[in-house]
Formats: structure tokens, sequence, C-alpha cells
């Protein structure tokens, strides 16, 4: 959510062009408090580990509970677990990281982190260990604790708090003002295809030219000019069957030359040359 701060920007311009200068004051007030910070997972993990280097336990619940309210609640319960789980890997580098200031191991930092939050882990088996942490002389090189004062498991918890933060800020829906950049990257997209569109659509159609016409003319002018096989479409045909043809033929023309000269046949002749 990086386009955040632009969008505060535009807020803060528009209520200065109207004028609003007691509401830009507010504004200006509300965003240097602002523990979201702009939704910046960066800027939000910076806080937290800030709250555990100076060992300030009150100022690190407090902030994980304010993100929890606005977006761990709310996610599904099959993820709850994993957010409890990274609540919990906090809370144990804070530890670590308090019992390696000044007193070590029974400084009171440590002491005030186990007094107050006993009544909140006592009951949790991967805590049990824990609560034994101040009568441990050297825990770094004690087998229980030995792997969370390495530094590839302390920089695992901040990697799977940061990609958790990424993850959720990702899917929270948005306020119309903040969808700007997808929907106009969406408009950008559909101007391009409309141009791809008439672009297609003003290409000329391809037309043969005259000299693709000749060479193809002067082809099928080859193929004519050798020589045509004859076909003889009757060749087929029986000698006896053809002449039995011609002399019904024959046959058939001096019978209409017969009938032409009937009676009936001049009454209807001379009946139709009275009509005309």
């Amino acid at each position: 959510m990086a386009h955040i701060q632009f969008v505060d920007d535009l807020v803060r311009e528009y209520l200065l062009f109207r004028g609003f200068t007691s509401t830009v004051k507010a504004f200006d007030m509300d965003l240097k408090a602002d523990k979201d910070k702009g939704f910046r997972v960066d800027k939000i993990v910076d806080q937290i580990l800030h709250y555990i280097n100076v060992s300030d336990l009150n100022g690190l619940k407090e902030y994980w509970a304010h993100l929890d309210s606005l977006v761990f609640s709310k996610l599904e319960i099959h993820v709850q677990p994993a957010v409890r789980k990274i609540e919990y890997s906090l809370y144990k580098l804070y530890l670590v990281t308090a019992s390696q200031s000044t007193g070590g191991v029974r400084n009171e930092k440590v002491a005030e982190f186990l007094s107050k939050m006993l009544p909140e882990l006592q009951g949790q088996n991967e805590w049990r260990d824990w609560f034994m942490l101040p009568y441990i002389q050297r825990p770094e090189e004690n087998p229980t604790f030995s792997l969370y004062y390495t530094r590839a498991w302390q920089d695992s918890v901040l990697v799977s708090l940061h990609n958790l933060l990424a993850t959720v800020f990702q899917c929270m829906p948005q306020p119309t003002l903040t969808s700007y950049e997808s929907d106009a990257a969406l408009v950008k997209r559909l101007q391009d295809e409309i141009s791809t569109l008439r672009g297609k659509a003003q290409q000329p159609i391809e037309k043969t030219s005259p000299i693709g016409h000749q060479s193809r003319l002067a082809q099928h002018s080859e193929r004519l000019s050798g020589p045509l096989p004859l076909v003889d479409d009757f060749c087929a045909v029986p000698t006896e069957q053809l002449e039995s043809g011609l002399r019904e033929a024959r046959g058939l023309r001096g019978l209409l030359r017969q009938m032409g000269g009937s009676p009936v046949m001049g009454r209807k002749s001379g009946r139709s040359q009275s009509q005309n």
C-alpha cells in the first residue's frame, strides 16, 4: 500500500484548496500519531522492533493489540494460529533481547515480562521452560534456548512478520479513493486493446497484383496449349444399341410427320392461326 501516502497528500492538497485550515491541522496531527504508518510494512516492523530493543513491553503489547483489532481479528479462523505463533515469537525475541542487556537474565526487564505475562502464558507448554530463563547462567549455550539466540532465528521472525503484514494488507478491502491506481491500470489496458483493434480494422485488404494475374494466366495458357485428351462419352455404348436407337429415332420422326398431316392436327393448326 505504498500509494496511501500519495492519497494522503491529495487529501491534504484538497483541504488546502477548499480553505479548511483547521481540518488540515487536525489531519497533520493524526498523520503524526498514525499507528498504521500508512500501511507501510517496513515502518510497522521497525516500530515493533523498536519496542523490543528498548524493552518496552507495554508499548509492544498495545501496538500488537492495535494491529490485532485492525486486521488480524478479521482474518479467517484457520489463519489465527499462524498469527498467534508470530506474536509469541515476538515475545520470545523480546526476552532474548532483554536478557542480553545489562544485568543479564536476572535484569528487571526479564522479571517484568515473566510477571506480567504469567496469567496469559503459564498454561501453555511451549512457555513452561521460559519461566526458568532467569535461573540459567548462559542460555545461549543451553540446548533449550540456544536456537533463539542465533541470528538466523531472529531474522526469520522478522521476515515472517513482514510477510504476514504484506499479505494481510494486500487482501484488505480498500476505499474507493485508494483504488485509483488499479482503475487507471484497467483503463489503460482497455485503451491499448481498443487501439490494437482499430489498427487491425484499418489495415487494407490484401489485393492481388496485376503481375500475379498475368503469371497465373500464363500458367493456364501453358496448360491449355498442350494436346487435350479426346473423351468420348458414348464410347461405352454398344454398336447394336446405337443402331437400334437410330432406327427408333427415324420411326418417331416419320410418325410426327404423319400426325402433322392428319385432319385433327390440321384443325388445331387452323384454329391457332385464326386466333392469331
